[in-house]
């Protein structure tokens, strides 16, 4: 019998310990008392999702007459309402080629219906770059907590016409545990993985602009790109609405070209 009971702990003991070690990992791990190194994605997974307006949706078209490839997309959330809590975001979008280019920034009105937007800034750039593009909005232009806008960037085509992307976005006010956590980042790239895990986009990416390293910048704005592309994925597999469906698909075929392409700053 003392044999027996000899071979069954023998046999126990490893299991059991593996999984009090994984136990005391996992406490470890959410306790914050192990520290692991920057992961490869930076997270962006907004947990709440506001549908925007129908008429502010991109349409159907994917550049200006006649040409194959999308001219330009906008980088911010598409299929819902995007958050920021600065009161001058930056706004950023990535451009196939050099093009004269037009950025207008509309307050929605009091009943927050598209007919009542007020524009609050408008901005002609005259030379932009083949890539990615940012435009700071000013103080002078500073935005309101608790009110939604729409921004959008147009350039003009051959015959005459504009293509326009938009995207719709909300001003909230920073929570006070952001700020602690922004306080106790101890890299730009740190802070740009918690504003993105905080569903701040707008913030996340003007971080990753302002890390000197291009390496790491490339691949924080990949994260950033891909984790969108999940976002959108997910929403692909819930809708049911096939016009709604082949829009949200656009949105992804835009993003993974610029991803492929592995085009960043």
């Amino acid at each position: 019998m003392m044999l027996m009971a000899n071979i069954m702990m023998n046999k126990i003991y490893p299991i059991l310990v593996k999984s009090v070690n994984y136990k005391l990992l996992g406490a470890l791990l959410f306790g914050g008392l192990i520290f692991l190194p920057n992961i490869a994605s930076a997270r962006y997974i907004p947990r709440k999702r506001r549908p925007p307006k129908e008429n502010t949706r991109v349409g159907g078209s994917r550049g200006c007459p006649g040409e194959e490839r999308e001219a330009l997309t906008v980088l911010a959330p598409h299929t819902f309402v995007g958050k920021t809590a600065s009161l001058n975001p930056t706004l950023s979008w990535f451009a196939s080629k050099p093009e004269e280019t037009e950025i207008h920034v509309y307050e929605f009105g009091a009943d927050n219906k598209i007919n009542t937007t007020v524009e609050i800034a408008r901005v002609k750039k005259s030379q932009i770059k083949q890539g990615t593009n940012s435009f700071k909005l000013p103080q002078s232009k500073a935005l309101k907590p608790g009110k939604q806008y729409l921004w959008q960037v147009s350039i003009p085509c051959a015959d005459g016409s504009f293509f326009t992307q938009k995207a719709e976005f909300e001003v909230i006010r920073k929570p006070r545990e952001l700020e602690t956590q922004i306080s106790r980042a101890n890299s730009i790239s740190n802070k740009a993985y918690t504003y993105a895990r905080n569903d701040l986009w707008y913030e996340a990416l003007e971080e990753v602009f302002n890390i000197s390293d291009l390496s790491t910048s490339q691949k924080l704005y990949l994260s950033l790109i891909n984790d969108l592309i999940l976002v959108y994925k997910n929403e692909l597999g819930k809708e049911t609405v096939e016009t709604k469906k082949q829009y949200i698909q656009q949105r992804i075929n835009s993003l993974k070209a610029i991803s492929t392409n592995k085009v960043g700053k």
